[in-house]
């Protein structure tokens, strides 16, 4: 039987996560409305904010029904002690899940720079982490060629493969469905099997995201959303990410080996209107909006 591009559609948003700081998590007292139990949530740790913040933040997730994902940042770690205390932190909170992620500081706080390095200790692993999500950038990295990311890929996905880990990627945001869709088929054609989350952004304004955008590199998807400055009296008006849903939804149904399989929402302050609308979605089957 075809599934519909609506009830994909549906099954994706029912299955998403969404990303939060701990500082935001620990505000709403990790009460987050229209969010199912059970739902994931990514807790983020931003340089110089104590990973004790991390933690704090997953405890109030679990307590209110939640699967907390916290970032773990290979740069923001002293040595594999400091890899080991992590690891250890979580796994005894029956936390076996990460996003592991190179982290944003200029310089590394330690003896490790990328995500590869910490694979291989295989701490991780031997501590009790069973799924590890991983990075996308399906628009390139300011500090790295596209060759060199499809190359790191496949060394962590052999890594995953040898130990065992559930691995799965996620992407950062992007506005244009065409970069993304092109990505992912390189990664195909490239030997990646891994699953694929989307980084979709949530009902923010157009200012909002333009401001993410550039401090991101999103760069065709920057370009794309620059293009669209004519509606300016939409300016403040909160956008609707939902022609990136339905241009996945529709590559599940039209192309069977491809690697998508869900979502990752960043809410960019919000939350409320994200989650509602996200839930609304979920809910629907039709294939119009």
């Amino acid at each position: 039987m075809t599934i519909s591009v609506g009830q994909v559609r549906a099954d994706l948003m029912t299955e998403s996560s969404i990303e939060l700081l701990p500082s935001r998590i620990l505000e709403l007292s990790g009460v987050l409305p229209d969010l199912a139990c059970g739902s994931r949530v990514f807790v983020t740790w931003l340089p110089g904010v104590p990973f004790a913040d991390v933690l704090a933040a997953c405890d109030l997730l679990k307590l209110c029904g939640y699967l907390p994902v916290p970032h773990v940042a290979a740069r923001s770690i002293r040595d594999e002690g400091h890899l080991q205390e992590i690891c250890s932190a979580l796994t005894e909170r029956d936390i076996p899940r990460m996003l592991l992620i190179a982290g944003g500081a200029d310089k590394p706080a330690g003896i490790f720079a990328d995500t590869v390095q910490i694979l291989e200790t295989e701490i991780p692993v031997r501590t009790g982490i069973r799924t590890v999500y991983v990075a996308g950038h399906p628009e390139g990295h300011p500090q790295a060629s596209e060759v060199t990311l499809l190359e790191y890929m496949r060394r962590k996905q052999a890594l995953a493969r040898t130990q065992g880990l559930n691995m799965q990627i996620v992407t950062q945001f992007c506005f244009d469905a065409a970069p993304v869709l092109a990505w992912e088929k390189r990664l195909r054609d490239g030997g990646i099997t891994l699953p694929i989350n989307l980084g979709i952004y949530g009902l923010t304004t157009p200012k909002t995201l333009v401001r993410y955008g550039l401090a991101c590199g999103v760069g065709q998807s920057l370009r794309f959303m620059q293009r669209q400055r004519w509606k300016l009296h939409r300016w403040f008006v909160p956008c609707n990410p939902q022609h990136l849903v339905d241009a996945v939804a529709q590559e599940i149904t039209q192309t069977p080996n491809t690697n998508f399989r869900g979502l990752h929402f960043y809410p960019f302050g919000a939350i409320a209107r994200t989650l509602e609308w996200r839930r609304a979605l979920s809910l629907s089957t039709g294939d119009h909006s």
